[in-house]
């Protein structure tokens, strides 16, 4: 018996499961330089006013330094969204274009700062609006003005981002082909501005009955497509600009369909495919649901599902999420914005490269709910830190990785190439990424041939108690918050020496680099 017994006590003890890194030959695959990219929801234009919030200093900073990347504006609002080039702005659009207009375009505006104080003031009534409408599935348009797409382009751009803008779908001639005439008036003043943009056309056509009785199949959705790149086409500007869709929802059977009949209509005229994603309702979801290996293998099933219907119509399309986060609704109250949601996020990229999804946009960067990066005082939550480490270490090359000694479905370990750009390390270098669900800590080993490799670990943990409810967090012990509202602190390393078996606690996830592994995948 005792024989038996004893590599199960050593585990139990903290026994340490090694590591099988896939360092030679090519990569496992390769995803996007803008991999890791950004959403603002079109919810935000709801009362237009709010969209000068975008001005904010510390919310460029913050936005910068996640950059480069899409931004994609967008969301169930983007089918209520209608243009007029005649209608005067709201009056704090107006203020924040006018400021504008007299000093440089991507420079701070001191002299807006009382307006913004009182905006603020009066988010939160706007915030509970928009979730109670959300909910109901009640939607009203609203009229959005030149002043709108000025702020809304300027974020993007001074941020070092790339805008995708979603036209309102559901504009109809008789009830079925799509009305073109106000995304013309759209794309004729954004043309005339030379607004560098891509495009999207409409969000979740799967849920368009429940929005708004209207029913549109995937036919007719492609045919739309089509329409949109012939518009396109039309102006000088745009004749090569991306299209992007259909943006469905979860894949469920009816969606699936509509999926797979939009392309083999219109899949021609898209340059990637786009598809949403969420593991939970956020009104119903648990703090379980965040630590559920049951939970986070699901979305490898939804990958594969999509990427089966895109193969059989529109092989090697690239794949995209275009709208992802923990919980819809959005998001999980006291879940989505704390430490917790890391092991959602820091999976779902993993997983995403690891299966082949070229580019995943993160709902969202700052907004109603609370899935965002930034909350509503501009304070950046776990999920910013953990997106900018990312950002930091992790390249665009995916590397194989396996471990023996512990169950990978609750110790989950992904790889890739160091980020070449990142100024400490070289080609060749490796980042390790590791999530622990078990409730105590994992030991991880190098495997022999890297045993005298000198690793740095960037661990993070929730601030305050080991309580992974917190929404601060700590890297490698240090409290992570801006040094002022344009200074980011610097993401300080702690070196482990040669042969350091590394530990991963309890509930925890972190980053580390491999220094001087010479991996031939990567050079």
């Amino acid at each position: 018996l005792l024989p038996r017994l004893l590599p199960l006590l050593l585990l139990s003890e903290g026994q340490a499961a090694v590591l099988r890194l896939g360092l030679r030959g090519t990569p496992r695959g390769e995803v996007s330089p803008a991999f890791l990219s950004l959403t603002l929801d079109a919810s935000l234009a709801r009362d237009p006013r709010y969209v000068a919030l975008l001005s904010n200093p510390k919310l460029r900073a913050l936005a910068t330094a996640l950059s480069p990347g899409f931004l994609r504006f967008g969301g169930t609002e983007t089918d209520f969204l209608i243009f007029d080039p005649n209608k005067d702005s709201t009056s704090e659009e107006r203020i924040i274009w006018e400021l504008q207009a007299q000093q440089e375009t991507c420079g701070s505006r001191p002299a807006f700062a009382a307006v913004e104080r009182l905006l603020l003031a009066q988010w939160p009534s706007q915030e509970k609006l928009i979730v109670e409408e959300h909910n109901r599935k009640k939607h009203k348009n609203t009229t959005i003005t030149r002043n709108t797409l000025d702020i809304l382009y300027s974020f993007a751009n001074c941020s070092g981002f790339h805008l995708i803008f979603g036209l309102n779908a559901l504009l109809r001639k008789d009830g079925l082909q799509w009305d073109s005439s106000n995304a013309q008036a759209l794309l004729d003043y954004c043309a005339s501005r030379r607004y560098n943009i891509s495009w999207e056309l409409g969000n979740e056509p799967n849920s368009f009955r429940k929005k708004s009785g209207v029913y549109i199949d995937g036919f007719q959705l492609g045919q739309d497509f089509i329409h949109l790149r012939h518009l396109l086409s039309n102006y000088t500007f745009y004749r090569h600009a991306k299209i992007y869709g259909p943006d469905v929802g979860q894949p469920r059977k009816h969606t699936q369909r509509l999926l797979r009949s939009f392309l083999k209509s219109g899949g021609k005229v898209i340059d990637s495919v786009t598809w949403h994603h969420y593991y939970v309702n956020g009104r119903s979801a648990t703090r379980e649901d965040f630590l559920s290996p049951k939970v986070l293998d699901t979305f490898a099933t939804a990958v594969h599902e999509v990427l089966e219907i895109v193969d059989g119509t529109v092989p090697n399309k690239k794949v995209w999420l275009g709208e992802t986060s923990s919980a819809y609704g959005g998001g999980a109250p006291r879940l989505s914005n704390t430490y917790v949601a890391g092991f959602m996020w820091l999976d779902k990229l993993g997983l995403s490269a690891r299966q082949g999804i070229d580019v995943v946009m993160r709902q969202v960067f700052f907004g109603a709910g609370t899935y965002h990066l930034v909350d509503a005082n501009f304070e950046p939550l776990p999920d910013y830190w953990l997106s900018l480490l990312y950002k930091k270490l992790v390249g665009t090359k995916v590397l194989q990785v396996g471990l023996t000694g512990a169950d990978e479905r609750k110790l989950r370990v992904y790889l890739h190439c160091t980020n070449p750009l990142h100024p400490k390390y070289r080609e060749g270098d490796v980042t390790l990424f590791a999530l622990n669900l078990y409730n105590v800590t994992q030991h991880l080993q190098l495997p022999n041939h890297l045993s005298s490799k000198h690793v740095d670990q960037y661990l993070l943990l929730p601030h305050s108690k080991a309580n992974i409810l917190s929404r601060s967090i700590e890297l490698n012990g240090r409290v992570l918050q801006m040094l002022d509202d344009k200074t980011l602190p610097e993401l300080i390393e702690k070196p482990l020496g040669a042969g350091s078996i590394l530990g991963l606690p309890a509930f925890s996830y972190g980053f580390y680099v491999i220094k001087n592994t010479k991996a031939i995948a990567c050079i």
